[in-house]
């Protein structure tokens, strides 16, 4: 949320649209973004992560260079690399994957469908190490990564898509009593589809 934080400025500058203070709908109460990222600061205190692995830092798709005549996979970027919570290189991964600008839409499944498998890979990953928080973490993540991401998408309609649903997370997460977190879980279909 820290870092959301500091790149808010960035998105805001590229996406002005996006900078909207809290609002009323029929008597309801609708929080800016801005408010929701406070809520979730204070809110992230309470998750903390049961351990830490040695993370990428930066683990989006145009950090892995395939060598078909080596026939291996190289990681580039590596100046972040840490002992840090996994989740971090998770929604990095998953999101880099969705703001993907691919129409084609037999492709455009096949990509989704890859951020879908490597969720179900990490959540088996995260309950096998009996880490309760993973969902609300990786929820908080997924939102920080589609809002900072929107920084290098100029497509409005994409920028919005991710805006959305970086919303969407957050509200998700704000409405769920950290006491039960091991009964969160992220609503997949609903965010990873075309």
């Amino acid at each position: 949320m820290d870092q959301l934080s500091k790149r808010l400025p960035e998105v805001y500058e590229i996406h002005p649209e996006f900078q909207q203070g809290n609002s009323r709908v029929c008597g309801m109460e609708i929080p800016g973004f801005d408010t929701l990222l406070k809520q979730a600061k204070h809110y992230k205190t309470r998750l903390k992560a049961p351990f830490s692995v040695y993370i990428h830092g930066d683990f989006n798709v145009d950090n892995i260079i395939y060598d078909p005549i080596a026939k291996r996979i190289n990681f580039i970027d590596l100046h972040r690399s840490r002992y840090m919570d996994y989740v971090q290189d998770v929604s990095v991964f998953m999101v880099s994957n969705y703001r993907l600008q691919i129409l084609h839409k037999p492709l455009r499944r096949r990509i989704l469908g890859v951020a879908g498998d490597f969720y179900r890979f990490a959540s088996g990953y995260a309950e096998k190490n009996g880490d309760a928080t993973f969902e609300l973490r990786l929820a908080l993540g997924l939102a920080r990564s589609f809002l900072t991401s929107t920084r290098f998408i100029l497509d409005k309609s994409l920028a919005r898509a991710m805006m959305l649903r970086a919303r969407y997370l957050l509200e998700c997460v704000l409405r769920t009593d950290p006491k039960v977190a091991s009964s969160f879980r992220i609503p997949i279909q609903e965010i990873f589809v075309g």
